[in-house]
């Protein structure tokens, strides 16, 4: 029985003179089995044997009544620690497949108790020297820059957490890229891709997502509902097909990094100001006309929005309906916002859900989904952001803003003063 995994050993003989070893976690073997002529004596059946790439022959721990204690919170995180009782030493064991690690730390607990009636049911072979491939440090980053260097035959080292795979004109994303769970920067940049599997979302780690240059035109929604909207930190789905963006993409709310140029995009979602953690934003080239209002909540440091079809400047006529009137789901939806009650799939229908997620905000701060009035005002991005290219060729850095009025109130005080809409209260 053989566990490849990162071990740090610690000695508290010097924890109690207030000294700490500079150690830190090297790759290695451990291995539970019989010593070469061992039996049913003091020392036990089993031992624990540690190998590492400068000591392959390992050293070795006799288990029987010699395990103080083991910590397994994290074994599903692969990570536990054995402390042992004599040599007083923790191993700390870390990077490790928590089903193996699961299965060793039974065996230890066995061996402590010397319980050989149910250590004999176990296959354990005598100990032996570890493998150079057992104990070397396995690889983190990986290229692929052409069709000849794809692994075909092989499959991808599960210990990665960069994979850069571009120019192999892929049409699907491999289904083994899909099990490596400790990725944390994927790029699939410059190949054929037309469409996104669900299960990128089960990639629950990953914080880069590079898909520029392929073909897509939308964003699968059980990757939106995914764990991703809690770890991914920068998107790149420039050079694409979108015509826009889902407004799930907003609920990202640790995103820092997102680059949608060069797409056809006629618009952003309404709701974008709630990623509060965006710090550089690129959208050139594309078919925008207006921005959104809450685009002037962000606070970003680098904006490029060059090359698309923004509007004149000076203020824009309003629109206004003077027979409207808010229906019953219009009031219910926005009470829910403004409230921030908290609802799932078992308590929504889907269509009410997608409706939801529609919301537009008023200029005084409160949600509406099927506004009173809308209207147009120009906005200079120098206020929402550090560096700003310019929006074309004379470098104008002024873009139309597009707002939404909830009620006959917030028309009227508009229109009583139009300099006013940046005064007005945010959410």
């Amino acid at each position: 029985m053989r566990l490849s995994c990162d071990v740090e050993m610690l000695s508290r003989g010097l924890a109690s003179y207030g000294m700490r070893a500079k150690t830190k976690p090297i790759r290695s073997s451990i291995s539970i089995g019989r010593r070469p002529g061992a039996s049913s004596s003091k020392e036990g059946l089993i031992f624990l044997l540690v190998c590492t790439a400068k000591d392959r022959n390992g050293t070795k721990f006799k288990l029987k009544g010699n395990v103080e204690q083991i910590f397994g919170k994290f074994v599903q995180n692969g990570k536990a620690t054995i402390r042992l009782k004599e040599p007083a030493k923790d191993i700390c064991i870390s990077k490790a497949d928590p089903l193996q690690l699961k299965n060793i730390l039974s065996v230890i607990k066995l061996g402590h108790l010397d319980r050989n009636c149910d250590l004999e049911k176990i296959h354990l072979t005598t100990l032996n020297p570890a493998k150079t491939s057992q104990v070397e440090r396995l690889p983190t980053k990986m290229v692929v820059h052409s069709r000849k260097d794809y692994p075909v035959t092989t499959n991808f080292p599960k210990t990665l957490e960069s994979l850069q795979i571009m120019h192999c004109k892929l049409k699907k994303v491999d289904s083994r890229i899909l099990e490596l769970r400790n990725l944390k920067c994927l790029d699939l940049s410059n190949n054929n891709l037309a469409k996104l599997p669900d299960s990128v979302g089960r990639l629950n780690q990953l914080a880069e997502l590079k898909l520029a240059n392929n073909q897509l035109d939308r964003i699968p929604l059980g990757l939106l509902n995914s764990s991703l909207k809690h770890s991914l930190q920068a998107l790149d789905l420039s050079g694409n097909q979108f015509k826009m963006l889902p407004s799930q993409l907003t609920e990202f709310a640790n995103l820092v990094h997102l680059k949608v140029n060069d797409n056809q995009l006629l618009c952003l979602p309404w709701n974008m100001g709630q990623l509060t953690r965006l710090k550089f934003f690129w959208a050139g080239n594309n078919k925008l006309q207006f921005l959104p209002y809450s685009f002037t909540r962000l606070a970003l440091e680098e904006v490029d929005m060059f090359g698309n079809g923004f509007q004149g400047s000076g203020m824009f006529p309003s629109t206004q309906d003077e027979g409207y009137f808010p229906s019953f789901v219009e009031i219910a939806a926005r009470a829910v916002k403004k409230y921030r009650l908290m609802y799932t799939e078992r308590d929504l229908p889907q269509i009410l859900i997608q409706y939801l997620g529609l919301a537009k905000w008023c200029l005084c701060g409160k949600p509406c989904f099927q506004p009173y009035a809308q209207h147009c005002s120009q906005f200079s991005l120098h206020r929402v952001a550090h560096t700003v290219a310019g929006l074309d060729s004379a470098g104008s850095t002024t873009a139309p803003v597009q707002g939404f009025l909830c009620s006959k109130d917030c028309w009227q005080r508009l229109q009583s003063n139009p300099n006013a809409v940046w005064k007005c209260s945010r959410r």
